[in-house]
């Protein structure tokens, strides 16, 4: 059984350094924020695909805030070449609470699509999580 303290997620600078990763945290995930593993100054200027290369790497899960990374090229080469495993919230425009909510109200969702190896990109939704298909 897959649970959040077996997995290490990466959470990109789209879902912030405090609401999400606290209240993931508090729940048992382990997260590492972009923040804290590069700092804010690089982290405010990395691009996607590096961020994604190096967090699949470390054999960490991705979350973001951006479903369109399924959809812009670059980004959906980088998911696919890295071989990631992604779940992106799919309204750019909640805040860190609902964000957190969202996640955790998926949470066996997330953590169960976890098993499957990547590259996928899981959009997740106030009640679901679905696959979201990758740009060729």
């Amino acid at each position: 059984m897959v649970t959040a303290g077996s997995l290490r997620f990466f959470i990109d600078r789209g879902m912030g350094s405090r609401y999400v990763p606290e209240g993931l945290r508090e729940r048992g995930w382990e997260v590492v924020t972009m923040n804290e593993r590069y700092g804010q100054q690089v982290g405010e200027g990395l691009e996607d695909p590096d961020w994604i290369a190096e967090a699949t790497e470390r054999g960490e899960v991705c979350l973001c805030k951006d479903a369109a990374i399924a959809r812009k090229p670059v980004e959906a080469a980088a998911v696919r070449s890295a071989g990631a495993r992604v779940f992106a919230i799919t309204n750019a425009n909640i805040t860190g609470p609902t964000q957190l909510e969202w996640i955790l109200r998926n949470e066996a969702r997330i953590l169960r699509r976890t098993k499957k190896p990547g590259p996928y990109v899981h959009g997740i939704y106030a009640d679901d999580v679905r696959p979201l298909n990758l740009r060729e």
